[in-house]
């Protein structure tokens, strides 16, 4: 769902691109656009997910590629929170090595 606002977005910003500078600043407005969602999507969030979770962004990376395969959109949504929830129940310790006892 989230690509749609995306996809939303590309109207206004194209109409304005097109009284700006035509058709060249039209293309080279939604090529941003592409490139700016791609960093979000593969890089942002992930990170923003791992750093608020204390998980490594691989797994969270995985994990969202894996619920979102086995449940759709509502993978991205519940996924993160599912495997936490999966991390407490198998008593998994996510400290990543460093605890450190006096």
């Amino acid at each position: 769902m989230p690509v749609v606002g995306v996809v939303i977005s590309f109207i206004p910003i194209s109409i304005i691109g097109y009284q700006i500078g035509g058709f060249t600043t039209v293309i080279w407005a939604i090529v941003m656009i592409l490139i700016i969602h791609a960093v979000e999507t593969y890089f942002l969030n992930p990170k923003l997910y791992a750093h608020k979770t204390k998980l490594p962004m691989f797994y969270t990376f995985i994990v969202l590629i894996f619920s979102q395969h086995f449940m759709g959109t509502w993978g991205l949504i519940i996924g993160i929170p599912i495997f936490m929830f999966l991390l407490d129940i198998f008593e998994v310790d996510q400290n990543n090595g460093n605890n450190q006892q006096p």
